[in-house]
């Protein structure tokens, strides 16, 4: 029978992400980009040159475009021989059903939140993660649906946890970008980094100067 989100055969469940949070994010993204390529414009038009902030602006939906892409192929899904998934940032984990030795939903604390997050990880007979959904970005019932198409036994974790305890309680269970505040604080540098790289090149072009530039 078919699920809101998912889709479901005799064996095979392919499930994806809200899609309330694509929605947010293109409309986030919108939000952001039209006040600012609005008034590039305006001040383009004035100096004729719409064709440089045009430039600018390709390259900006392109990327845009390029992550919404990559969004859409974002899936769980089970066969009668595999467990396997991807995310944005991610590359396709593909997991044997013959490896997995149990199921566990555990309950989370994300920062400060009082709100509470499943996390599902399959493990394998020592006890290592070999696959984790965060519940945030999928829906409940697609969650039960795909745990229910897994031959292996699942288990409901009291608790909940905090994500620093679920790290240490669950190892593997760490994605590559996530508890390296080393990583976020490098990210952040590169985004401030490439926003200054843009208002230059664009306010050079429509002729403007930057005191200490």
């Amino acid at each position: 029978m078919p699920l809101e989100g998912g889709r479901v055969s005799a064996d095979l469940i392919t499930i994806r992400p809200r899609r309330s949070l694509m929605v947010t994010a293109v409309l986030s993204f919108l939000a952001a980009m039209v006040p600012i390529f609005g008034v590039l414009y305006w001040f383009a038009s004035a100096r004729d040159a719409i064709v440089p902030v045009s430039v600018v602006h390709a390259i900006v939906l392109a990327i845009g475009a390029g992550v919404l892409l990559r969004q859409l192929q974002v899936r769980a899904v089970v066969t009668d021989t595999q467990l396997t998934g991807n995310g944005i940032f991610s590359p396709t984990i593909r997991v044997d059903l013959d490896d997995i030795e149990d199921v566990l939903l555990v309950e989370t604390h994300v920062g400060p939140s009082p709100d509470t997050v499943t996390q599902l990880i399959a493990r394998d007979v020592d006890g290592h993660t070999l696959f984790r959904m965060r519940g945030n970005f999928w829906h409940e019932h697609d969650l039960e649906a795909l745990v229910a198409a897994l031959p292996v036994p699942v288990t409901r974790v009291a608790g909940p946890l905090s994500m620093a305890e679920f790290f240490d309680e669950y190892p593997g269970s760490v994605y590559w970008f996530e508890n390296r505040p080393g990583l976020k604080a490098a990210a952040a540098a590169a985004g401030l980094i490439a926003l200054a790289g843009v208002i230059v090149l664009v306010t050079s072009v429509l002729g403007f100067s930057i005191p200490g530039m």
